[in-house]
């Protein structure tokens, strides 16, 4: 896996969120916390409901 250009060197931390499930629009995440071979410190994760990823910091 690549973030802007950087491989990932490792994964931290893995959790799930699962929101508003009683609504029309619910939250259904997966994150990672990882470390890239540049050294940063990111947090990505995917929408499980649209499918799409997107990078938190």
């Amino acid at each position: 896996m690549r973030i802007e250009g950087d491989t990932v060197d490792a994964v931290r931390e893995s959790w799930l969120i699962e929101d508003r499930w009683w609504t029309d629009r619910p939250l259904r995440r997966r994150y990672w916390e990882v470390v890239t071979t540049a050294g940063r410190d990111s947090i990505v994760f995917r929408d499980l409901v649209d499918g799409r990823w997107y990078r938190q910091r």
